[in-house]
């Protein structure tokens, strides 16, 4: 701005105001390409107290089977009991095992047999992942027979909580710090700490720089959080001053040379940190609860397991929305997020809050104490539709044989799967049907049908557009997994090779991906069956 050009005071004054409004213009432009848009924020919703249960069984794998001393367990238990008195829904049968001693076998018919020394249970076709839950506790990681057995459970389509993959993920700590990193989820400075890293000069003064800009050898001031990579409960976790880092490492690399650490900077946490439990389905998360924990006087740490103290907590939106967006990261139906508040100020790059792990099989007592009811039963209440839950991936072939049941016996059909398809829903042929406004009815197989009209499906074939009546039906079965109330158009006939059409909704609630060159990978062969 050339102030000798300037006439007179009001001229300079309203040159000064269409600077400033531009700079005003500037900065929220500058904050906008850093703060997340409102319509990038996730919809926040928290579960209630409640008891209901969808499953007929919950296949458990833990390190102890003692309730006296798993306090989850001894949850597990208590909400199978809270079920039963309040008679809402199914009420599980339990099956436990433990981790370490679980023996799997393949039988003739293709059924799965688990078993420990002190327990049995044969999942065959009776057993239906449509209600039936599998819990993979901590002791089952690690494990290669049971997670074995694991893996074999989600391929046929039954809810882990959690997945082996992501619950292994979730149980490095180095691996969980690049997911964040990568995610752009707020989390404190961090590097690999290795024995070669440690005794070569540059990559050592790399990776502490990563960590502080203003780390030199000699910066007394600076305090680093070391970790073991697989630890849990606070266990395998050191605050190291600066001047003591080097020695302390050489100590552990001469014990263990193989031995990897996470090297963290330490960050003011205002009063302890914060446990949030989240669920993750397919449509649907919600926050099942949260508590704050208050740092052990005397300790930088603050977990429940090592004597802390928990107590409620109202979460910030912000702290809602890196609770939901980690949980979306981390690929886990169930995890619990920790977050650290911060200082106000203490970290203007990071903001007010960092999380510091992802936990994969977090433990219930806690939580069930700052709640005053039990969090397992909010957990499975909130597991109430088995539509939303989110499958392990399975290739299908683009034909296959389906079972379909309208309410008596389950009939097999040639199924075409149609990943092009998007119509509002799948279809079957059924032969010919009467329509009310309210009711389609036919017969099926010598069996007579009624079922409530719950929509419509326009379909486009060829130039013509067809309404096709929405019915939910019961029982639909593809390979070994199983769908219960499934929405689906009735049609008279299909002038085509095949019984019915899956469209890319249901096949995506399968949890398959399908095929475009084989058929029948699921299922045996058959010939269309002949409605009319």
């Amino acid at each position: 701005m050339y102030y000798r050009n300037i006439s007179s005071v009001d001229e300079l004054m309203t040159l000064l105001q269409a600077a400033s409004e531009k700079a005003s213009e500037i900065t929220d432009i500058l904050e906008a390409k850093v703060k997340p848009k409102d319509d990038d924020k996730l919809e926040v919703h928290y579960a209630e107290e409640g008891y209901g249960c969808i499953f007929k069984h919950i296949i458990m794998f833990t390190n102890n089977k003692d309730p006296k001393q798993n306090k989850t367990l001894k949850n597990v238990y208590d909400a199978i009991e809270n079920i039963k008195k309040k008679k809402i829904g199914t009420v599980p049968e339990l099956h436990l095992f433990e981790a370490q001693e679980v023996v799997t076998t393949e039988l003739e018919d293709g059924a799965i047999k688990i078993s420990d020394k002190d327990n049995e249970f044969i999942v065959d076709d009776e057993i239906s992942n449509a209600d039936t839950l599998v819990l993979n506790r901590l002791g089952a990681i690690g494990e290669d027979e049971c997670e074995t057995v694991v893996e074999k459970l989600q391929d046929r389509g039954f809810l882990v909580l959690n997945p082996v993959r992501g619950s292994l993920l979730a149980c490095d700590k180095y691996d969980t710090s690049v997911l964040l990193q990568k995610g752009n989820i707020p989390q404190p400075n961090f590097a690999l700490m290795t024995k070669d890293v440690l005794y070569d000069e540059k990559l050592y003064s790399k990776a502490l720089k990563s960590i502080y800009k203003e780390w030199t050898d000699d910066n007394e001031d600076l305090m680093f959080v070391v970790k073991i990579l697989d630890g849990h409960g606070g266990t395998g976790v050191a605050l190291i001053p600066n001047k003591y880092l080097k020695a302390w490492l050489q100590l552990v690399f001469a014990v263990d040379s193989d031995r990897s650490l996470l090297i963290q900077r330490k960050e003011e946490a205002d009063g302890g940190d914060i446990r949030v439990h989240v669920l993750t389905l397919r449509n649907k998360q919600v926050i099942l609860a949260a508590m704050k924990r208050v740092k052990i006087e005397k300790d930088f740490r603050s977990n429940v397991s090592l004597g802390a103290s928990a107590e409620p907590v109202k979460l910030t939106p912000e702290q809602e929305q890196i609770a939901l967006r980690t949980a979306k990261l981390s690929t886990l139906p169930w995890c619990a997020v920790d977050i650290m508040p911060l200082v106000k100020g203490s970290n203007k790059e990071l903001g007010d809050n960092v999380v510091l792990e992802i936990n994969a099989s977090p433990g219930t007592d806690g939580i069930s104490d700052v709640l005053e009811y039990n969090f397992v039963n909010v957990l499975i209440n909130e597991l109430n539709d088995s539509k939303e839950f989110k499958l392990q991936n399975k290739i299908a072939g683009y034909i296959e044989t389906a079972t379909v049941n309208f309410g008596e016996n389950p009939i097999d059909v040639l199924a075409l799967l149609d990943t092009g398809n998007g119509t509002a829903a799948s279809h079957i042929e059924v032969g010919d049907y009467t329509e009310t406004d309210k009711d389609i009815t036919f017969t099926f197989f010598d069996k007579k049908y009624t079922f409530e009209k719950t929509g419509t499906s326009n379909a486009i074939v060829g130039t013509e557009k067809f309404a096709r009546p929405i019915i939910t039906i019961p029982y639909l079965k593809l390979g070994r997994r199983v769908l219960t109330n499934v929405p689906i158009a009735v049609v008279k006939k299909r002038e085509k090779s095949t019984n019915m059409l899956i469209n890319r909704d249901l096949i995506s609630k399968f949890g398959y991906s399908v095929s475009a060159n084989d058929k029948h990978l699921l299922s045996r062969e058959m010939e269309k069956i002949q409605i009319i």
